[in-house]
């Protein structure tokens, strides 16, 4: 997806009431907003985990004169947790620690902020020794930084691999990974041949298609 603002939906698609999961947050922002939560809540609709991806986008909120969409790549983290947290073991963060902490709105322990960089030695590891079932939750961000309006990769193509090659097992080979969502989220890291560069490695191991500029 373009961003996170589908992955609650998708989540939902997955989501068995009998199941416990933990959810893997690989991201450069925490998408925990949640400053409206009870707004929020209150505008989404009983059936929220059968509606279509179309009807999930038009759920709309009103904040004082103007209409909003309700979920959207910044807080679907703490709706998710409002609909589904009592199956919900843990979060574990791997971010940059960019946006809005919404993390008080999460019950207390419940969130883990793992260092960023040891997700390359070790998330293979993370998840085959967990023992609920694994949401995984990718933005491709997370591989690249900003300064002076200039956007690097801050991971080099070797450690990706490393990574990569990790979600590749336990995605494939494994049986703990129920659902993995990623977010391609270009103007975070600078442009689409930036985001479609790293995607793309991914998208081979993952025996996906590869996605190319010209789509655009």
């Amino acid at each position: 997806m373009d961003n996170h603002g589908a992955a609650l939906w998708c989540w939902l698609q997955h989501f068995n009431p009998n199941q416990k999961y933990t959810v893997i947050h690989i991201d450069k922002h925490y998408d925990t907003l949640a400053s409206n939560m009870e707004l929020w809540m209150n505008s989404l609709p009983d059936n929220v985990t059968d509606l279509t991806i179309n009807e999930f986008y038009e759920i709309k909120h009103n904040l004082g004169a103007s209409e909003f969409q309700t979920i959207r790549w910044d807080n679907y983290l703490p709706i998710f947790e409002r609909l589904c947290g009592s199956n919900v073991t843990s979060y574990l963060f791997y971010t940059h620690r960019k946006g809005t902490s919404g993390i008080k709105a999460f019950y207390p322990g419940k969130v883990e902020e793992l260092n960023a960089f040891s997700i390359f030695e070790n998330l293979e590891f993370v998840i085959s020794n967990t023992e609920d079932k694994i949401i995984l939750n990718l933005d491709i961000d997370y591989f690249f930084l900003s300064y002076n309006n200039s956007y690097f990769q801050c991971f080099s193509d070797e450690a990706i691999d490393i990574l990569f090659d990790q979600i590749q097992y336990s995605y494939l080979e494994g049986d703990k990974i129920e659902v993995l969502t990623i977010a391609l989220s270009p103007e975070c890291c600078g442009n689409w041949h930036n985001s479609l560069k790293i995607y793309n490695k991914l998208a081979v191991k993952l025996n996906l298609d590869p996605i190319t500029i010209d789509e655009f």
